[in-house]
């Protein structure tokens, strides 16, 4: 039998469990992108071509790692045997920069939550 979850959006707090608090701060200022902001974003934290800002960047990051948080706690409360998030397993985004079209990295703090 399929079940089907919304799960919410991820807190700042929990993106911060892997991620650099500065990163994630970056990434909640990204709405009304100004051309000095976007400096700072290539400049430190890796956006450019293969790491695009766009328009509700940071809902987007916090939808899909709040969907993997959700399936990570399912899984280890025993409540379900599969979990899946199509919209997840973006993993190459590092601690303190987005890489590969990828901005924050579901995928590691998943695990974090599985090892608790």
């Amino acid at each position: 039998m399929d079940h089907f979850f919304s799960p919410r959006s991820a807190t700042q707090a929990e993106l911060e469990e892997y991620h650099d608090p500065d990163y994630v701060d970056f990434l909640r200022r990204l709405v009304g992108v100004g051309s000095g902001l976007m400096k700072e974003g290539q400049d430190c934290f890796n956006f450019g071509e293969d790491c695009p800002v766009f328009d509700g960047l940071y809902d987007f990051v916090r939808q899909y790692s709040g969907a993997s948080l959700v399936a990570a706690r399912k899984l280890a409360q025993g409540t379900t045997d599969i979990a899946i998030n199509w919209s997840g397993g973006l993993h190459h985004a590092k601690k303190a920069e987005a890489s590969g079209f990828c901005y924050v990295n579901d995928i590691v703090l998943a695990i974090l939550e599985l090892l608790r």
